[in-house]
């Protein structure tokens, strides 16, 4: 990983009362955006996925797109997946962990969220005639398909596996509190009691919960699969950003990289990554590799 360590925002930020949402106004314009998109509303149109397109000799493998906690497969995916489509990718995404809230998903029993990956991969390989797929997941989205790898049995219908700041070895409490209070609703939803009966998933995302500890147990990897890891220095979640990447194996392809050893003047934190250019740019690399 990068030897560049900058002070993050949030709690581990020189003044503990600087508010994460200043982070999202010191960068690009792009950094601002992002943040606007993922804050203002996750009531965004997802549109229909590719069920009527054929693949293509080029791309023969559907993208499965698979979104973190609090998000959907609206909001999360409004830059990749046209930016997929328009390198001539066939995009699939789900919502997961559907649990009370109409709008927002990644909240429910992360081993269920697991199972209903591998019913829409199941989904998608039948529709479309496919061998594997790649996924591309977010945050608990791309750490959640490891179980679905190396628990139940996924690994032969996956090609790639490309986790944008993947929450691999577990998060803070405080980490998922600077994420929920980001999200429209997310906050009001932990808020309203206790926390593991409104949002299963909470507990067993930190990193010190069982489900942590099963996770690492199963293997970091999964053989056969390529991995490709992209996490941000100003990971205000996610940290250390540095637990974000995966231990190399032997026999097995992974790539770990910061999004500062590209650019280092680039601020981006947690909740923009899926919308930042130089991140999507390292997505279409790892899918064509």
């Amino acid at each position: 990983m990068s030897a560049c360590d900058p002070p993050l925002p949030g709690p581990n930020a020189p003044n503990r009362g600087t508010d994460v949402f200043g982070t999202l106004y010191l960068g690009s314009p792009l950094i601002e955006v992002a943040g606007a998109v993922v804050i203002a509303t996750v009531d965004v149109p997802a549109g229909e996925d590719d069920w009527t397109k054929p693949l293509t000799e080029e791309h023969p493998r559907p993208v499965v797109l698979v979104h973190g906690t609090f998000g959907n497969r609206g909001y999360t995916w409004t830059s990749a997946a046209p930016l997929l489509r328009q390198h001539g990718y066939r995009v699939f995404r789900l919502d997961y962990g559907q649990y009370g809230n109409p709008l927002i998903f990644g909240l429910g029993d992360i081993k269920r969220s697991a199972r209903q990956l591998g019913e829409f991969v199941d989904e998608v390989l039948r529709r479309t005639g496919a061998q594997q797929v790649d996924i591309v997941g977010f945050s608990q989205g791309g750490m959640m398909p490891r179980y679905y790898l190396n628990a139940l049995g996924g690994a032969p219908k996956v090609h790639t596996l490309v986790g944008i700041a993947p929450s691999n070895h577990g998060v803070t409490a405080q980490g998922l509190m600077n994420l929920a209070r980001q999200i429209t609703g997310a906050r009001e939803l932990v808020e309203q009691g206790a926390v593991g009966t409104v949002v299963p998933a909470w507990p067993q995302l930190q990193h010190d919960h069982p489900f942590q500890r099963e996770l690492a147990a199963l293997g970091e990897t999964t053989p056969g699969v390529r991995h490709t890891v992209i996490a941000t220095a100003y990971d205000d979640v996610v940290t250390p950003y540095t637990s974000c990447a995966l231990a190399p194996a032997e026999g097995v392809e992974v790539r770990n990289i910061v999004l500062q050893d590209l650019d280092p003047a680039d601020r981006t934190p947690h909740v923009s990554m899926p919308y930042n250019a130089t991140v999507l740019s390292e997505v279409l690399a790892a899918l064509d590799g």
